[in-house]
């Protein structure tokens, strides 16, 4: 119902109220005559009013009825717009769900390429760095190269100088051994002449026993003659022992005279190939994300101090190095072969002189197995001026030339040049072995430039050489290892 129904409905019930009570009011007594009159106005006015509310009601009901057919229609209308509006919103939120995702996928693109320019500009950087330190590396060649031609003139002079001192210590070396053998053509002499006199004794005591009645006439002669013997006696014992002497001499000179000469270096690269004993590190590492088993090989040797045997190695030749963090490794297995034999050393020393340089002690029956003549520490390292120097996989050597440096006692500068070898070129490198031209063994390089002298065995740390690794104990062992280097001049780390 509408308020304009509402408001008629209202009016037409006041106005009702109105007539009937006015009508009572004015109404005259009641009578015979006039007792039907009112009674139908009464009725004609009701039955007017009712059609007068019907028609009312009759509009009423027609306008709300096309009211409504109106709200319908709208109602229609905004049914169809509010579907069409769900339409488009579905529409909407659909395609801001695909912008969404493309979004999604373009920053996705945009931090792989973020990431892609990263690694290229990392990668330029490192080319360009790559390319500074090879030009860098050509200048240093090309001064080096200038630097050996020059030493190579030098070592000329040198060698022409040292043949003739070994010319003169020949000559000299000639004439001694001719003064030695008239030496001992007198000694001949001598003792022909002692028998000479021996016999002249027997036949005085033969000639003393028939002729005792001239004793003492010749009491005289015979204690001269004996004097005279005695004194032959001491001169042969004097001239004895001069031979002695200078035969004695002699083989200190013979001795001297094959200490004087080096071994040649072909020779102590053959016996380094007889010798030698491969070291082959089985480990398990972590790399690329993950745990994987690595195996290592590098060529070694035996030394002994004459008591105890090792193999020596560099500690960048082992399972880890200085750098290496203990978390990273989980297991380790020390191999050392020979022509078929395999022993395991039990533990690894560090030593105290250079803790790079590693010394696996191993037992009488495992230098039996493997077979392997050890090498001798240099008693006299600084005897000849060069070494041969023999790389850390056994297949390339050369001699080179070292120098004394007070700065660094214990170690001694190889020249970091590019030379030729029998089998390639190289330049010393880092657990390079060096061996002295007397044929023992002078030590290892513990980079570049310095080679360790190895004279004892003294250990600075120690750890086992096989099974799973002991990450503390591990972690242990490289901080002693690290501390004791950096203690080092800067020149040896």
């Amino acid at each position: 119902m509408n308020k304009t129904l509402l408001l008629i409905l209202c009016d037409f019930l006041l106005l009702t109220i109105l007539s009937m009570w006015k009508m009572e009011e004015e109404a005259p007594p009641p009578n015979e005559s006039s007792s039907d009159s009112p009674e139908e106005a009464s009725v004609a006015a009701m039955a007017m009013m009712e059609q007068d509310l019907l028609d009312t009601l009759q509009y009423s009901l027609e306008e709300e009825q096309a009211e409504q057919a109106s709200l319908s229609e709208d109602l229609a209308e905004k049914a169809a717009e509010l579907e069409r509006q769900q339409r488009e919103l579905a529409e909407r939120e659909s395609r801001i769900q695909n912008l969404e995702s493309t979004l999604t996928d373009a920053e996705r693109r945009e931090q792989e390429l973020q990431r892609q320019r990263e690694r290229l500009a990392e990668e330029k950087s490192s080319l360009e760095q790559t390319v500074a330190s090879v030009q860098e590396n050509y200048q240093q060649v090309s001064r080096r190269l200038e630097q050996t031609e020059s030493e190579a003139l030098q070592s000329q002079a040198q060698a022409r100088l040292l043949q003739e001192e070994l010319q003169q210590k020949l000559k000299e070396i000639e004439s001694k051994e001719q003064a030695l053998a008239k030496t001992a053509q007198e000694l001949n002499s001598t003792k022909q002449q002692v028998q000479e006199l021996d016999m002249k004794v027997k036949m005085s005591q033969q000639e003393n026993a028939f002729l005792q009645e001239s004793v003492t006439e010749l009491k005289g002669a015979v204690v001269e003659e004996r004097s005279e013997r005695q004194r032959l006696q001491e001169q042969a014992g004097v001239l004895a022992q001069g031979v002695s002497d200078l035969a004695a001499s002699s083989q200190d000179i013979r001795q001297e005279i094959r200490s004087s000469f080096e071994i040649n270096a072909n020779q102590l690269f053959s016996d380094f190939v007889n010798n030698q004993v491969v070291a082959q590190i089985d480990a398990v590492k972590y790399s690329r994300n993950r745990y994987v088993n690595t195996r290592d090989r590098v060529s070694t040797v035996l030394v002994s101090d004459g008591e105890q045997v090792y193999a020596l190695m560099h500690v960048e030749s082992g399972p880890f190095d200085l750098g290496t963090n203990p978390a990273f490794i989980r297991s380790m297995q020390l191999t050392l072969n020979r022509r078929g034999s395999s022993v395991t050393p039990s533990h690894m020393n560090f030593l105290a002189l250079d803790p790079r340089v590693v010394a696996m002690p191993l037992s009488k029956s495992q230098v039996e197995s493997l077979g392997s003549k050890p090498y001798l520490t240099a008693l006299n390292p600084f005897k000849f001026p060069e070494a041969v120097l023999v790389n850390r996989q056994g297949d390339y050597y050369g001699e080179v030339e070292f120098k004394l440096d007070s700065d660094t006692p214990g170690f001694v500068k190889m020249q970091n040049k590019i030379f030729s070898s029998l089998f390639g070129e190289f330049s010393p490198s880092t657990g390079d072995i060096v061996l002295s031209k007397t044929g023992e063994l002078l030590g290892i390089m513990v980079n570049k430039r310095y080679c360790a002298l190895v004279n004892n065995f003294v250990s600075a740390a120690r750890y086992e050489a096989q099974g799973a690794v002991d990450e503390d104990a591990l972690r242990r062992v490289l901080r002693i290892l690290n501390n004791t280097v950096d203690s080092f001049p800067r020149e040896l780390r």
